[in-house]
């Protein structure tokens, strides 16, 4: 019902208004009547009425009221109509407010669609830049991979080359300071073969000729000098002395291997050894022996 009168209060009020009007018309008339009539006759008075005045009367006064009965009507219906043109004007403008409301709101959601779309496209290509990069930095990292692991490869080839070029090369030195070796140990081996032999056949020759008996009567002749006798010592004693000694004759150690006297006599034989350094040198530098052996034989 409040709805009802929310949307039809512009009729209702036009209606009202014309009751109301048509009340005041009422009301005007029925005064107009009665200040019209005429006075009132005393009963003593005798009045002659005529009838056809009275009839005149009363249809001129329902011809005037008709009449503003019509005008009245007529004035409704015009107010009726302004009043419908002015709902329909402001009906009107709000349809065309309402109209311009709706399409500012269409306008709207056009454009935040539009936004949201820009929006959208915006994301999907800044997503796909930044796929796009990261797909770049992929295959910008796996061709640094594979390049470092080719420079890799390469250097690890080039090192075992390397490797492989220096034990080639240490193999082949090695081939030829064996082989250098082998002959210098070989010529060394022949040089001193040949050596021994010489020094051997000139030791030979110098045993033939008598110079190593020689080189050992003085050597004995010289320890018997510096021996000194001890009490114990009986005649014909025969011992044989082993002597370490350098090229230069000193006595490095002496040592009585076998002998027929007493440890005195052992003892006094090798100190006389060592009081003879430096021997005497042999008279043939082949005939010089590092460790010497001679028969300690004194005269009695």
């Amino acid at each position: 019902m409040t709805d009802f009168f929310k949307q039809n209060w512009t009729y209702l009020l036009g209606a009202a208004l014309l009751h109301a009007l048509f009340a005041a018309v009422f009301g005007l008339t029925m005064l107009s009547i009665s200040r019209n009539a005429p006075p009132p006759v005393l009963a003593i008075s005798a009045v002659v009425v005529d009838q056809t005045m009275l009839g005149a009367g009363t249809q001129k006064q329902q011809q005037a009221r008709k009449e503003a009965a019509e005008r009245e009507r007529q004035a409704a219906e015009q107010r009726e109509k302004e009043a419908k043109a002015e709902q329909q004007k402001k009906d009107d403008a709000q349809v065309k407010k309402d109209q311009e409301v709706k399409a500012q709101r269409d306008a709207e959601q056009r454009a935040e669609q539009e936004r949201q779309v820009e929006v959208k496209q915006r994301q999907e290509q800044e997503q796909k830049r930044v796929q796009e990069e990261q797909q770049v930095r992929e295959k910008q990292e796996v061709d640094r991979k594979r390049a470092a692991d080719t420079q890799r490869q390469q250097q690890a080839e080039a090192e075992k080359q390397r490797v492989a070029d220096i034990e080639r090369k240490q193999k082949e030195e090695a081939q030829r300071r064996k082989a250098a070796d082998d002959a210098r140990v070989q010529a060394t081996r022949e040089n001193e073969l040949k050596n021994q032999i010489a020094e051997e056949e000139g030791r030979s020759q110098a045993e033939n000729a008598g110079l190593l008996n020689q080189y050992i009567g003085l050597i004995q002749q010289q320890v018997v000098r510096n021996w000194n006798r001890p009490p114990t010592a009986r005649s014909g004693i025969e011992c044989q002395v082993k002597v370490a000694q350098t090229p230069t004759g000193v006595v490095l150690s002496a040592q009585v291997v076998t002998c027929n006297g007493d440890d005195a006599v052992k003892q006094s034989i090798e100190a006389a050894v060592l009081r003879s350094s430096p021997l005497p040198p042999p008279p043939d530098p082949r005939l010089y022996e590092r460790n010497l052996v001679f028969v300690f034989k004194p005269a009695d």
